[in-house]
C-alpha cells in the first residue's frame, strides 16, 4: 500500500465496506426469536411487557412503553404533553427530523434554538431567548449520546412550566450524574433502530414517573381504545375508543430480541468506550480533526463518534467523505441542520444563517464508524485512512 489515498489514486485500504453503524446479533437473539415465534403471542403478548418491565427496571422509572418507532415514540410523547395547534414546541435544530415532529405531529410549531458548540446539544440560553407566551415544551435531543446540559433545561421548564421531552435515542444505556439516561422528568424517548446502542429491527420505547402521562401513552399506542368499558362484562365483544389513537403496537418478536440485546448491553458498552479511545488516542494531535467532546458529569453509551473536520486538515468535509468511501469506509453526516431542509423553511419561515453554532459545527461533522461488530482490524483502517489522508495533505 502506498501513502497515496485511494481517492486520489492509491490502492484503497480495505476490500469490504465498514459502515458506519451495525446492529450485533448473535446466537441468544436468535434462539429468543424463534422461542417468541413458538408462544402463544407473538403480539402485544407477555413478551412485550416483560421487556418495558426491564426497560423501566434499568433505567430505574416506574413506566417504560415500547412503540414501534423512536419516531412513533416522539409522536406519543408530544400527544401526551397535549401539544396542540397554537403552541410552540423548542427543539434543537442539529437532529433527525423525528425531533421536531413530537410538536408537527401534534400540530403544534416546533421553535429551533441554537446549540452549544462544545456539546453539540441545545442551549439552554438559547431556549430562553426564544421563550413566548405560546411556549409548551422543550425536546432537548442528547447527540451522539452525548448528554444535553440537563441541569440547565430543568432549570428553564421549572421557569416557565414547560413539559421536557428528551429525545434519549442516541443515548439509551448511558448515565449522568449517577442515574441512567431517561431517569430525568417529564418523559425520554429511546430508538432501538438497527444502528442504535441496542436494537428490536424497529422500535422505540417512552419511560416516565408520571402515572397519568403512562396511561395516555399506553392508550393512544393502541387506538386509543376502552378495553374494559362499561357494559364490556356482559358483553365481552364491546370495546369502545374515545379519541384518535394509533397501532404503534410491538411484537413479541421485537420485544423478545430487545431482551437478549440488553443482556448484552454492558458488552455492546464495553466494545464500543475501547473502540472510542483507540480513536481518542490516534487522534489527539491531529490539526483540524476535532474529537467528540468530554461528557461532562456523565458516563455516555455513545451511539455515534462524530468529528468535525476544520480548514487545518488539508481537505474539506465533502472530500474527507469522498475519500472515505474510496477507501471502503462508511463515514455519514448527522445531520442536515433543521432549517435547511425545505419543509421547514416552507411551513415555518426558517432559512440558512439562522443558527450560526448548528452550522458551523455542521460543516466540519462526519460521523466515524462505531458498532459493536466492529474488531480491532476495523479500528485500524480507519485509523490508517484517515492518516494517510492526512499526511497526503499535509505534503
Amino acid at each position: 500500500m502506498t501513502g497515496t489515498p485511494a481517492y486520489c489514486g492509491g490502492e484503497p485500504v480495505r476490500t469490504e465496506v465498514l459502515g458506519y453503524g451495525s446492529q450485533s446479533i448473535g446466537e441468544d437473539e436468535k434462539q429468543a426469536v424463534v422461542e417468541a415465534l413458538e408462544g402463544d403471542y407473538i403480539t402485544r403478548g407477555p413478551t412485550v411487557k416483560t421487556f418495558e418491565e426491564r426497560v423501566a427496571d434499568l433505567v430505574g422509572v416506574d413506566h417504560a412503553i415500547a412503540t414501534t418507532s423512536g419516531t412513533t415514540a416522539l409522536h406519543l410523547a408530544g400527544r401526551a404533553a397535549g401539544f396542540d395547534v397554537g403552541d410552540e414546541v423548542i427543539t434543537t435544530p442539529l437532529t433527525f427530523v423525528s425531533t421536531a415532529h413530537a410538536a408537527t405531529y401534534c400540530g403544534a410549531e416546533p421553535v429551533l434554538a441554537d446549540i452549544d458548540p462544545y456539546r453539540r446539544t441545545l442551549d439552554p440560553e438559547a431556549v430562553r431567548k426564544q421563550m413566548t407566551s405560546e411556549t409548551e415544551g422543550v425536546v432537548p435531543m442528547h447527540y451522539a449520546g452525548q448528554p444535553a446540559d440537563i441541569e440547565g433545561h430543568l432549570e428553564v421548564a421549572d421557569e416557565h412550566d414547560l413539559t421536557v421531552i428528551w429525545d434519549a435515542c442516541h443515548a439509551f444505556g448511558g448515565n449522568w450524574n449517577g442515574e441512567p439516561i431517561g431517569a430525568q422528568r417529564d418523559m425520554a424517548v429511546f430508538s432501538f433502530h438497527p444502528v442504535k446502542n441496542v436494537t428490536t429491527g424497529e422500535g422505540g420505547m417512552i419511560v416516565t414517573d408520571n402515572d397519568d402521562f403512562a396511561a395516555q401513552l399506553r392508550r393512544l399506542r393502541s387506538f386509543d381504545m376502552d378495553y374494559s368499558p362499561d357494559g364490556h362484562e356482559e358483553e365481552p365483544w364491546y370495546q369502545v375508543t374515545e379519541g384518535v389513537g394509533y397501532n404503534y403496537n410491538v411484537t413479541d418478536i421485537q420485544a423478545a430480541l430487545g431482551l437478549a440485546q440488553i443482556d448484552r448491553l454492558g458488552e455492546f458498552k464495553t466494545r464500543r468506550d475501547e473502540i472510542i479511545a483507540e480513536y481518542d488516542g490516534a487522534f489527539v494531535d491531529m490539526e483540524g480533526f476535532r474529537t467528540p467532546p468530554d461528557p461532562t458529569n456523565a458516563d455516555p453509551m455513545y451511539h455515534l463518534y462524530a468529528v468535525e473536520i476544520g480548514e487545518a486538515f488539508g481537505c474539506n468535509r465533502t472530500e474527507f467523505v469522498n475519500a472515505m468511501h474510496a477507501e471502503n469506509i462508511g463515514v455519514q453526516v448527522h445531520y442536515v441542520p433543521l432549517h435547511y431542509h425545505p419543509y421547514f423553511q416552507e411551513e415555518f419561515g426558517y432559512e440558512r444563517g439562522m443558527f450560526p453554532e448548528t452550522e458551523q459545527v455542521y460543516e466540519g461533522l462526519v460521523s466515524l464508524p462505531l458498532h459493536a461488530e466492529m474488531d480491532d482490524g476495523d479500528v485500524t483502517d480507519v485509523v490508517t485512512a484517515i492518516k494517510r489522508l492526512h499526511a497526503y495533505h499535509a505534503e
